[in-house]
């Protein structure tokens, strides 16, 4: 594994908050926060209600990108990880289990749902990246893009 992978999986598991981009109808880019999420290497899970517009943009255009930056760093020593790559939802069976733990850690509370049958209305996602961004302003170059071998 590259050193530029490595550095961004750490700066993701000790992240607390992503940026999920969509693309819209009419190639509307659209962005929102997510907090349910886990990493499995470069490859990323997030739970979502189904009945929500990302969603809907994910089946039309299942390339998304999530992005995570902490808040308040300064200019000098800024860092941030952008990964890209195709979304799909992940479906009841081994992996579903994998996602339901490894997303249990930052949001311990799904368990509860899910053997409640409150996430009947939710679903687990898995985006598997194609594409890393490594944000570094104390290195040069600044940034470093990954292509993963798929």
């Amino acid at each position: 594994m590259s050193e530029v992978l490595t550095e961004s999986i750490k700066y993701i598991e000790q992240s607390k908050v992503g940026l999920l981009i969509t693309v819209g109808e009419k190639t509307v880019p659209y962005v929102r926060p997510i907090g349910a999420f886990a990493n499995e290497g470069s490859d990323i899970y997030f739970v979502t209600a189904k009945a929500t517009d990302k969603v809907k943009q994910i089946n039309l255009n299942p390339t998304v990108t999530l992005y995570f930056q902490n808040e308040g760093q300064p200019f000098d020593t800024f860092k941030s990880v952008a990964v890209s790559g195709d979304a799909s939802e992940v479906s009841l069976g081994a992996e579903f289990d994998k996602a339901v733990e490894a997303i249990s850690v930052r949001y311990p509370i799904i368990k509860q749902k899910i053997s409640s049958g409150e996430f009947k209305s939710s679903a687990i996602y898995k985006v598997k990246a194609k594409l890393v961004k490594l944000a570094d302003y104390t290195k040069n170059p600044r940034e470093v893009i990954e292509n993963i071998e798929q």
